[in-house]
């Protein structure tokens, strides 16, 4: 038991550290106040913001 608390720990603390990455992508939605420019987590510094890497067709 204790075992696996430790592994889950684990597991959960460098998903944190990875999860803080800086990225910047080109904003490719032709409706965006901010189409074709470079955005990413700094960008919006200070600002909540939701990531959605999603595909359609």
């Amino acid at each position: 038991m204790i075992y696996n608390m430790k592994k889950i720990s684990i597991i959960l603390f460098i998903s944190v550290l990875i999860g803080q990455y800086d990225y910047s992508l080109e904003d490719i939605n032709p409706s965006s106040e901010y189409y074709g420019n470079n955005v990413g987590t700094s960008f919006f510094e200070g600002k909540p913001t939701l990531h959605y890497f999603g595909h359609f067709s």
